[in-house]
């Protein structure tokens, strides 16, 4: 009985270097499943692929046919399909590129039940096939190459497979016996392309049949090349079609996704790559509330990439701690549940190994935490981001939001008496555990010398290192110039708090409103609690934004000045940063790390912090009136 032979069929329309690295790639490694390899050339318009396949053609690599005019994806593919009707087939994009042993484990998977019907691999392009990150579009990991990630693929998933919903197309393994029951690919709906390979999962799902992800393959798949501009409005299509075909289609995908069986397969992958990095390990730990600390540790991270594997650990509630590999690209995450799963935690950082802690914030973490560093024996820096160590109201701010002066033992108790700290601590016991926290740290980093001066009155020994973050340097956007308008606008950029000044700036719209004053305050950014908008308010807001979006908010809304109204001694501000780039003139507390960033600003004035807010839209006055006046002058020369 002869042995049976796969057809590994791939449709070709464009992309010359694509499909030429795809077929060396095939043709490159042999199976010991026979197999042909079958190319359709759907009349391509670029006459050097179809020359390149005639040339292979004549060698005897390829099984070449050729489509007299252009019959559109799915037909390209049902042609294939129906060349050897006892074959199973394997349909293979043609900007996808595979290694080693691929089809024969393919093969086993797909004989490793009658009723299985497709087997797709993983691959860094795939959807619900996807890695490192699920359902995203993912580069090759920094350092694995295809050949590498396959091989890790199969010495670590050796045969291990979970059943899906539905198969993805880039490299899809079909049996005979299920195109036998189920047919071939609709080519009257799904023409080009984009939810054929869904809608034909459907079909075999309803009658018993089984789709598997092969977690021991890896086939890289660039995207895109075949279908181009086109791609995004076919897939639109296809899901409307699929949605009205198949009510269930995108339930069970839903249901597939939040379930995530794949998910350690994956992560046994992350596991092995890990072992295998020569690169020390550091964990950063801090709070979950993002914001400027989580920005500082992910772009220190970033920075530390060449050099340095980098963990993140985090709170996610109350009794769950995460740790997340800090590598851009990369999903990795492992959740434990404390107390009881803390001895976990400390055997998964051991394995790792940690080899030093850096500490951002413990904010909302579990106390048990904090005896990471003693437990694991390695040393640890802590960087103050705040004032956490020496208050629990990290801001240093009444429930009001405004500085509290940092009073005396019976007026610290007297406020945490309304707001009680985390573990029911007093305020001494407090700075106890923290003062033994900064003083076994081997550098305790602050980013501003207001930061270093407050800190040594509560901890005077502790080894200090002042590190500020580098100035921001010029960059004023093309032109970009606000000019005289009438009035002047005023930007605010962040999200508001009453500690970074939202009361305040409230009531400078309204003493501005009062007085019949022609400044309008706009927050690029939003508040911690919704505000009713108001047709005649001098205050507006812009809403939540991405921090690389912030600049060109910024140039869109052509502000006159920046207004920095915080009330409590901010340690640094990434915000005051971008307002820097710009070269406009910046109003700022005398408060904080705010004076030394500002000191050699040009356009820069400071304030009290507990000015009222008469006093505040005065020294914005003050700056309306010099812009009309030096508007005046300039247009006196000018008519001279």
């Amino acid at each position: 009985m002869p042995l049976p032979v796969v057809d590994v069929i791939i449709p070709v329309y464009r992309g010359l270097n694509e499909t030429r690295r795809c077929l060396d790639s095939v043709l490159a490694f042999p199976q010991r499943t026979l197999h042909e390899v079958v190319v359709i050339d759907d009349c391509s318009p670029e006459p050097e692929l179809s020359a390149y396949l005639h040339d292979l053609a004549d060698t005897g690599a390829i099984t070449l046919l050729e489509n007299p005019v252009n019959m559109g994806f799915v037909n390209a593919v049902n042609r294939g399909m129906v060349l050897h009707s006892d074959r199973d087939v394997v349909l293979l994009n043609s900007d996808t590129e595979v290694h080693g042993d691929w089809l024969d484990r393919l093969c086993r998977h797909a004989g490793g039940d009658p009723m299985i019907g497709t087997v797709t691999p993983f691959s860094n392009n795939a959807t619900i096939c996807s890695y490192p990150r699920f359902m995203r579009d993912n580069p090759l990991p920094a350092g694995w190459p295809l050949a590498a990630l396959d091989a890790l693929c199969a010495e670590v998933n050796a045969g291990q497979a979970v059943d899906m919903p539905t198969a993805v197309g880039f490299c899809l393994y079909i049996t005979r016996r299920c195109l036998e029951q189920v047919g071939y690919f609709d080519a009257t709906v799904f023409k080009r392309g984009y939810g054929e390979e869904n809608d034909f999962s459907m079909r075999a799902l309803e009658i018993g049949f089984r789709h598997l992800l092969a977690a021991d393959v890896f086939v890289y798949h660039r995207g895109g090349i075949s279908f181009g501009e086109e791609g995004p409005a076919l897939c639109e299509q296809a899901q409307r079609v699929l949605e009205q075909r198949h009510p269930r289609y995108f339930p069970l995908v839903g249901d597939y996704c939040a379930r995530d069986p794949a998910r350690p397969l994956r992560r046994r992958i992350d596991n092995a790559r890990l072992a295998r990095s020569p690169r020390p390990r550091l964990l950063f730990i801090l709070h979950k509330g993002g914001g400027g600390t989580e920005k500082h540790a992910r772009e220190l991270a970033a920075l530390l990439e060449p050099d340095y594997e980098v963990f993140l650990l985090r709170a996610y509630d109350a009794t769950t701690a995460v740790l997340e590999w800090a590598r851009r690209g990369e999903e990795f995450s492992a959740w434990f549940p404390l107390p009881q799963a803390y001895a976990d935690l400390l055997d998964f950082l051991r394995k790792l190994p940690v080899t030093r802690i850096h500490v951002h914030h413990v904010l909302d973490l579990q106390q048990q935490l904090l005896r990471l560093p003693e437990d694991l024996a390695v040393p640890y820096d802590f960087t103050l981001h705040d004032y956490y160590p020496i208050c629990p109201q990290y801001n240093l701010a009444r429930a009001d939001g405004r500085y509290c002066g940092e009073p005396d033992t019976a007026g610290c108790t007297a406020c945490l008496a309304e707001r009680p700290a985390p573990w029911g601590m007093d305020i001494l016991s407090w700075r106890t555990l923290f003062r033994r926290l900064l003083m076994n740290a081997a550098r305790v980093i602050v980013p501003s010398r207001d930061v270093l001066t407050r800190m040594r009155r509560y901890v005077p020994d502790a080894r200090y290192v002042y590190l500020p973050h580098p100035e921001p340097t010029l960059i004023v956007p093309p032109g970009w110039s606000s000019g005289p308008s009438g009035e002047l606008k005023i930007a605010v950029l962040g999200r508001l708090t009453p500690a970074k000044g939202l009361h305040l700036l409230e009531a400078c719209a309204a003493d501005a409103k009062a007085r019949n004053l022609p400044l309008f305050f706009r927050v690029i950014g939003h508040t911690e609690r919704e505000l009713q908008p108001k047709s005649d308010s001098t205050l507006s807001f812009s809403g939540a934004y991405e921090d690389d979006e912030l600049p060109l908010l910024i140039a869109r809304e052509r502000p006159d000045l920046f207004l920095f109204p915080a009330q409590w001694p901010e340690t640094y501000s990434y915000t005051l940063s971008v307002a820097m780039r710009t070269g406009l003139p910046i109003i700022a507390p005398r408060l904080g790390a705010f004076g030394e960033r500002l000191a050699a600003y040009p356009q820069a004035r400071l304030l009290d912090w507990n000015t009222p807010p008469a006093g505040w839209n005065d020294q914005l006055m003050s700056f309306w009136r010099g812009r009309e006046q030096g508007a005046v002058q300039k247009g006196s020369g000018y008519d001279a």
